[in-house]
């Protein structure tokens, strides 16, 4: 009987060791069979390519005194690798003094950089042809003045520069729509006319991914 007890006693400990080492090896296996998670998509490429179409109204001044003019404008452009953009502009606007129609006309280039996820500083410079016509003329002949061959138009001839900076609204893998600020200065000769324009204003833009 006592042998029995002492054998019984001397298997004890190979079954508790064998009982952990079930406890310790159940998780390892449980984690083994677990399946592994699927990997993250990855991020679309930005595109190479975008079509830029632009909105903007400002309000500005010239070099003539008390000479105060508005502008409404769009403008049309194809963006690449997200930073520079040849451009067209058209603005049709204002000047108080002579009360004169103003159509300004661009070519340019924009360039910026993406600084973050919703900032979007740049720069533009552009050549500029201007027709400057009093309104009176205006009344007289008005298809000479939209077609810009009125008697009474000044060509004016210059370039133009700003900085602006576009705060993102919007965003979609294939369109993205943006609204900031801008500052624009002209320089304008050929014909009688303010030789200086600068004018503030609000330019609300969009991109359309083409390829």
């Amino acid at each position: 009987m006592e042998a029995r007890v002492q054998r019984t006693r001397t298997r004890r400990p190979w079954w508790i060791a064998a009982a952990l080492v079930g406890l310790l090896g159940s998780p390892a296996l449980a984690r083994a069979e677990e399946p592994s998670p699927s990997p993250s998509p990855s991020p679309e490429p930005a595109p190479r390519g975008e079509l830029f179409v632009a909105v903007s109204s400002a309000l500005g001044t010239t070099d003539w005194r008390t000479d105060v003019t508005g502008y409404g404008g769009i403008a049309l452009g194809l963006r690449l690798f997200g930073v520079v953009t040849p451009f067209a502009e058209g603005r049709l606007g204002y000047g108080t003094v002579d009360q004169r129609l103003l159509t300004f006309l661009s070519l340019g280039v924009r360039a910026g950089w993406q600084a973050t996820p919703r900032v979007y500083p740049r720069a533009h410079v552009g050549f500029v042809h201007q027709h400057e016509e009093s309104m009176a003329s205006v009344a007289e002949e008005p298809a000479g003045a939209v077609l810009g061959i009125g008697p009474g138009i000044r060509h004016r001839a210059g370039v133009q520069f700003g900085l602006g900076c576009d705060f993102t609204l919007v965003r979609r893998s294939k369109f993205t729509l943006a609204l900031g600020p801008e500052l624009v200065g002209a320089y304008l000769g050929y014909s009688s006319g303010p030789n200086l324009y600068g004018f503030v204003g609000a330019n609300l833009g969009a991109h359309f991914a083409l390829f």
